[in-house]
């Protein structure tokens, strides 16, 4: 399939941004952004968690929240764990949150009937 990226809009309590290329990694349950655009752009809640990473390591994460849209699709909030020197990625708790999916044979967005909340 190689891999997918989409532009996303994020509208966070202090303004609203768009990012042009993002990974979408259906691998990853949360979408991940590095900690210094988190505090900048999003709604920071008290929440730290742990995430085990591609490569096996553990690190804590801060919780954001934050409104999402891609390919039309808004919706809202969408969990993003935050930590210093993180890669952007997408992941599938996003994407079902918008009630999108990708299709593994074309690695395409696709708009899917199912939504948890659509704005």
């Amino acid at each position: 399939m190689g891999h997918v990226f989409v532009s996303i809009r994020f509208r966070g309590g202090r303004d609203e941004f768009t990012m042009e290329r993002v990974l979408v990694d259906t691998g990853a349950s949360f979408t991940v952004m590095p900690l210094e655009l988190a505090k900048e752009h999003f709604i920071e809640t008290p929440f730290e968690v742990e995430v085990r990473l591609g490569d096996d390591r553990m690190v804590k994460a801060r919780v954001f929240i934050a409104e999402a849209e891609i390919e039309g699709r808004r919706g809202g909030p969408v969990r993003i764990l935050a930590f210093s020197g993180a890669m952007p990625v997408i992941g599938v708790d996003t994407l079902e949150t918008l009630g999108l999916r990708v299709d593994p044979v074309t690695g395409k967005i696709e708009k899917t009937e199912y939504y948890m909340l659509f704005v």
